[in-house]
């Protein structure tokens, strides 16, 4: 259109669209490379710490939410503890994206893994999703801005952590993701 000279204003409106969303896909390609790449770095992280932490990203992402938070009240763990906040963000995001009203957050440790579930209140999950899993830009809506890349990342952090990403709906309370790490991983 431009090569013709027939641009008008709602063509370069488009045209200036289509190119970040391409800068955004290549930018999310590159992110996602890099997480496979990054190794994991265990440290030990008390339990009053990671509440703190997720106290803060719940404050930052969804200030208006009421939340509901269970973690151990002592004791330390030992992970990779970006890894951990990095998955934490994604979940928490994504939950405060759909929410009507409140997120809960569950931490559990349980024999050779630590779990991290966040609960929201919305409409759960596509079926799709939860059969399938979180796949790379498979995005369930036409949302210009989101790729569907935080839960598939999430995944793969998890993956590397030797744990897993279990997504699952909750009759009458919304969407559950749960992010299991192994823990007493040796760096």
């Amino acid at each position: 259109m431009l090569k013709q000279g027939i641009a008008d204003d709602q063509a370069l409106e488009r045209l200036e669209s289509y190119t970040l969303r391409i800068e955004q896909y290549v930018e999310a390609m590159s992110s996602i490379q890099r997480l496979e790449q990054m190794p994991v770095q265990i440290s030990e992280c008390t339990y009053t710490v990671l509440q703190s932490e997720l106290e803060d990203t719940v404050k930052l992402f969804a200030p208006k939410l009421c939340l509901l938070i269970s973690a151990p009240d002592r004791g330390s763990v030992k992970l990779d503890h970006g890894m951990f906040l990095t998955v934490a963000e994604n979940l928490i995001s994504n939950a405060a994206r759909f929410s009507r009203s409140k997120i809960q957050i569950q931490i559990m440790e349980n024999k050779d893994f630590l779990s991290f579930s966040v609960i929201d209140d919305g409409f759960g999950y596509p079926a799709e999703l939860v059969q399938n899993g979180p796949k790379p830009f498979g995005k369930l809506n036409e949302d210009t801005v989101h790729f569907g890349m935080g839960l598939y990342s999430s995944g793969i952090l998890c993956i590397k952590h030797g744990g897993m990403l279990k997504l699952e709906n909750i009759d009458g309370q919304g969407a559950m993701a749960t992010a299991f790490f192994q823990i007493n991983l040796k760096s």
